[in-house]
């Protein structure tokens, strides 16, 4: 393989962790209700399509982090694929998603599985969303039947948080 060559494929490799990173930071940036974090993935004039919202970015991170009755949310990245052409990629990740909404005095669990099909741009050296559009494969519903303080349950005290008091903040020295 030609020097050139070799620093194509490691450039593209590159790139492909950096997507992978960016996904996983828009997973986390829900899942912990972090708008500072979810506010910094996107290119400017970036566009979302999510079900019942479509628009600009900038208004998607209000609406998405703290939507009303969200107890608490689980995101889970899967099966990403990239096409990378320069400082343009276009891709495919699939999601699954478990939710506890607390609504109307009873608690429910969701859980949606779905893709997200994106258009990403380079800005100023970092991969940023420039249109992320979700594609809705399945959901089921049910009565929430979470066991949170006994049995193994009870004995585990560090649970998730939507917030930066989760203890992701302080691992990463951001807290």
């Amino acid at each position: 393989m030609s020097d050139v060559n070799e620093l194509a494929l490691l450039q593209e490799l590159e790139d492909k962790e950096a997507l992978r990173t960016l996904n996983a930071r828009f997973a986390r940036a829900l899942d912990r209700a972090d708008r500072d974090l979810l506010a910094g993935l996107w290119a400017a004039g970036a566009q979302v399509e999510d079900g019942a919202f479509a628009g600009p970015a900038s208004e998607y991170v209000a609406a998405a982090v703290n939507p009303a009755g969200l107890e608490r949310s689980f995101h889970s990245i899967s099966n990403e694929f990239f096409l990378i052409e320069g400082d343009k990629a276009r891709g495919e990740v699939y999601v699954i998603n478990v939710a506890t909404w607390n609504k109307e005095g009873g608690k429910t669990d969701t859980l949606i599985g779905g893709r997200y099909v994106d258009e990403y741009a380079r800005v100023e050296g970092a991969w940023k969303f420039a249109r992320r559009t979700f594609i809705h494969e399945w959901n089921m519903s049910f009565p929430t039947t979470a066991v949170w303080d006994e049995g193994l349950f009870g004995m585990i005290k560090l649970r998730g948080l939507r917030s930066k008091d989760d203890p992701i903040y302080t691992v990463l020295g951001e807290r």
